[in-house]
């Protein structure tokens, strides 16, 4: 899916790396691709809506993220549509959210994501991928499984509580740890540098965003309603 990158202005990144993919891929189309300066373009942050539907809608962009089999392009990709899944999430909180301490968190969701995308976006422009290193199709492939077992938990989601500040907390637990797994499997499997340096940053916020929300849950726990059956 053809998704456009919102760029984070007045961003400057160091350093020059290229994407090391090793062999020629076996496509027209990914030549086409290539010279057309392809890169990883995440869905814009869309007007709020229910914090559930928003998963659903990542969920089903995720499964259309087009992989040309290069570990570190397909791992931006994915990427940068999983973090602009968060970002509508933190618009919701934002948009419908009462705790203060929770929009605080979601206004720095949306603009570290934009920053991380922009740097995932560059270090791939700088020197597009040549070649195929694992092919997406091979669901026995180790970066295909670790990848998807990444994914695995957006899919089952948990009751919803009947507070919109408690779900937006629990949802982004859910989602950042699933973060953490994708960048952990670049950190395993990538070759750019930059990249790579990207990944480790994600792993070091969203770990520590984990807790942060993990803290406020177990404070707020007292106080909540009965959890309500998923429709």
């Amino acid at each position: 899916m053809k998704l456009r990158v919102v760029l984070f202005a007045g961003m400057v990144a160091s350093g020059l790396c290229g994407v090391s993919c090793s062999s020629r891929h076996d496509t027209d189309e990914h030549e086409q691709e290539v010279h057309a300066g392809a890169k990883p373009k995440p869905a814009p942050a869309a007007a709020p809506t229910s914090l559930r539907d928003t998963v659903q809608l990542l969920v089903q962009q995720l499964d259309t993220v087009r992989r040309i089999g290069c570990w570190d392009e397909d791992f931006a990709r994915v990427m940068s549509v999983h973090h602009a899944g968060a970002q509508r999430l933190a618009a919701v909180e934002v948009s419908q959210g009462k705790d203060s301490t929770l929009r605080a968190q979601a206004q720095h969701v949306l603009k570290g994501h934009e920053r991380d995308n922009h740097v995932l976006t560059l270090a791939l422009t700088r020197e597009p991928p040549a070649g195929q290193e694992y092919r997406p199709g091979n669901a026995r492939d180790p970066f295909v499984r670790r990848m998807t077992a990444a994914l695995a938990p957006l899919r089952e989601l948990p009751p919803a509580s009947g507070s919109l500040d408690t779900d937006f907390a629990t949802l982004m637990v859910r989602h950042h740890q699933s973060g953490v797994a994708l960048a952990q499997t670049e950190l395993a499997y990538g070759r750019n540098a930059e990249v790579k340096a990207a990944a480790r940053n994600i792993v070091r916020d969203e770990q520590a965003e984990v807790r942060q929300y993990q803290r406020w849950l177990q404070t707020h726990s007292a106080s909540l309603p009965s959890p309500k059956p998923a429709p």
